[in-house]
């Protein structure tokens, strides 16, 4: 506990108690779930098995393009800080989301290779029945 108490002023948040803390905390547990599970709910169910298309090529989808791939590595680093122990939130499910949104050359292996690993399939699929959805198909 004097970890938890020192932590405050070892960040150099003196005055920042350690309910700031617990409150970052549960709203980035919050947020994380919010997110995630909004775009598992709304991914096709056939998302791993068929191609992606090419995106045309006019300002505004190269704009959306760069902007998506942005927020891709974006979600991708929260992910991993999510990973991290003592911090809650989906870590490898926001990593998976945040790589389906990049246009890196060989995700789509990486993706099918994480969606493959039956916890995270469980995971995904679970959160797709609560919200009436068909379990996601990956070949």
């Amino acid at each position: 506990m004097n970890f938890l108490r020192e932590l405050p002023q070892r960040l150099g948040l003196s005055n920042a108690g350690i309910w700031t803390f617990v409150l970052i905390f549960v709203a980035t547990l919050v947020v994380s779930l919010a997110l995630v599970t909004f775009l598992i709910v709304r991914m096709p169910a056939d998302y791993f098995v068929r191609g992606r298309k090419p995106p045309g090529p006019t300002w505004k989808h190269v704009l959306v393009m760069i902007l998506k791939n942005v927020a891709g590595v974006v979600l991708v680093l929260v992910g991993i800080v999510l990973s991290l122990p003592g911090i809650p939130g989906q870590g490898v499910l926001t990593i998976l989301v945040g790589l389906m949104l990049t246009d890196i050359p060989g995700v789509r292996a990486l993706e099918r290779w994480i969606v493959r690993r039956a916890a995270v399939n469980r995971a995904l699929n679970g959160i797709r029945a609560k919200f009436g959805k068909q379990p996601l198909r990956v070949e």
